[in-house]
């Protein structure tokens, strides 16, 4: 199973199932080499925006790089901030939350291996990402015990998970025949 993919599945079903009464708000919590920023500016549409936060300057140049030859540009305003600091930008247009939020954790693929998203940065990152979803929003988290600093954030994550499980419906896709296997949790507010 390719994770990011099924991820990308998971939202793309849920949004075109919703009735759409103004444009989409989105939210990268992990620009990374910006595939899911692609994928959610297609996603919103003309009208929509994604807000896509990377810790790398790298990470947002090759996002960017995506996003013009794609001709959607204009759709996502790119941060090069921590992940954590995503209150800064609940203003303006992301006031009223969002509609769809990633987070596909770990290290930027083809980057530095140890430069990694970390618990200490993430968890705050999703708890007030959740917090900023709307009641009919959708949110994906894909974590990767399987690499050098990921366990421990992966286990984090995974409580922090649990503790939502009161105030969302979660469902988790892992491949159970690999303990090291990334793990994809999706979360709809109750």
């Amino acid at each position: 199973m390719h994770f990011t993919v099924e991820a990308q599945n998971i939202l793309r079903g849920y949004v075109e199932s919703q009735p759409l009464f103004r444009p989409l708000l989105a939210l990268d919590g992990t620009a990374g080499n910006g595939f899911d920023t692609c994928f959610l500016a297609a996603l919103v549409g003309e009208q929509g925006k994604v807000l896509a936060i990377d810790l790398q300057h790298r990470a947002i140049e090759m996002t960017q790089a995506k996003l013009s030859e794609l001709g959607y540009l204009d759709r996502v305003d790119c941060v090069c901030d921590c992940h954590s600091n995503l209150t800064t930008y609940l203003n303006g247009r992301y006031r009223d939350g969002f509609d769809i939020v990633m987070f596909n954790l770990g290290y930027l693929p083809l980057g530095d291996k140890q430069i990694i998203t970390k618990q200490q940065t993430t968890l705050p990152a999703l708890e007030k990402a959740f917090s900023a979803l709307n009641s009919n929003g959708i949110m994906s988290v894909l974590s990767y015990p399987g690499h050098f600093g990921g366990s421990e954030e992966h286990v984090a994550v995974d409580a922090w998970i649990e503790t939502t499980k009161t105030l969302a419906v979660v469902d988790s896709f892992r491949d159970q025949n690999n303990i090291s296997s990334p793990v994809l949790w999706v979360l709809k507010p109750l």
